[in-house]
């Protein structure tokens, strides 16, 4: 609903549903070392906070959008909802 995780790819919002049009998440733990905050509003993503625990290349995707991010453990990475840094 609020995060598809892959080795190596983070899918943003792949399911979620009508009745929830704006909210919020934290704390979502991701494959790879990463934890995951998003927040949305009228069913479009908003913000998205990455953590990454262990670094290393992920691929966040929201949509169509898809950005490569090469991350560094113990940083924090926040995208908006165009996928810019």
């Amino acid at each position: 609903m609020f995060l598809q995780s892959h080795v190596g790819l983070l899918h943003l919002l792949p399911a979620l549903p009508k009745a929830w049009p704006t909210g919020s998440v934290k704390g979502l733990r991701a494959r790879g070392g990463y934890e995951v905050d998003i927040a949305w509003k009228d069913g479009k993503l908003t913000e998205a906070v990455i953590r990454s625990r262990l670094g290393g290349t992920c691929k966040v995707r929201y949509g169509e959008k898809s950005v490569e991010l090469r991350t560094e453990a113990g940083k924090t990475y926040r995208l908006s909802a165009s996928l810019e840094p």
